[in-house]
């Protein structure tokens, strides 16, 4: 059964509206509370994370809670004292790493029943909003990003050049960047102001 065109593109501005934030009528401000550890679970796969790069991780999370914030009229503020119009408590921040396995079932493929080992990553936080010097709670919420490892039989660019897998009957696996933790951690901070930019605008 065919999927209709249009229901995808309808799935996916569904999916997408959930990490959007809703620019701020007026600049406000924003303490982050950021006193929690990081973690990085990587037991059951470490091809691309690193406990000894739990700072990076961190950092990239911060910058982007920061830089999105900004874009959406939302900005840090150093301290509590400054008296911020919201304070957000993040109290946990992880990145996450493990490995399956993924076995072709294609009759036609001389790949058939090949299993390809393959990596999923995701960066995971969880946090409190409250407005002013967490005077008033206005709630809690986790959030998330998150990229895995897939098998495909497309055809490439290379394919296309020398006429190879026609048939789509070759399969290959993509890898990731290797520094794609850093680009999930940031992303996960963006997604954690989207998600109060829109809790604070309804508030408005």
């Amino acid at each position: 059964m065919k999927i209709p065109i249009l229901s995808i593109i309808t799935l996916i501005l569904i999916l997408n509206g959930c990490y959007m934030g809703k620019p701020l009528s007026g600049k406000k401000t924003l303490y982050i509370e950021n006193t929690f550890e990081t973690t990085v679970n990587n037991t059951f796969g470490n091809k691309y994370s690193d406990k000894l790069k739990w700072n990076d991780y961190r950092a990239a999370f911060m910058s982007g809670l920061k830089s999105e914030g900004n874009y959406y009229n939302l900005e840090a503020v150093d301290n509590n004292s400054q008296h911020p119009d919201f304070t957000i408590v993040i109290k946990s921040f992880s990145v996450n790493e493990s490995s399956h396995s993924e076995t072709v079932s294609d009759e036609k493929s001389p790949y058939n029943g090949k299993s390809f080992d393959l990596s999923s990553l995701d960066a995971s936080s969880s946090f409190v909003l409250y407005k002013g010097n967490k005077e008033t709670l206005l709630g809690e919420w986790s959030t998330s990003a998150n990229k895995d490892e897939k098998i495909s039989n497309n055809r490439n660019f290379g394919d296309y050049i020398f006429g190879a897998n026609k048939d789509n009957s070759e399969y290959r696996y993509k890898e990731l960047k290797d520094d794609i933790c850093i680009d999930l951690s940031e992303k996960c901070g963006k997604h954690v102001i989207a998600k109060i930019t829109r809790k604070i605008s309804k508030n408005q």
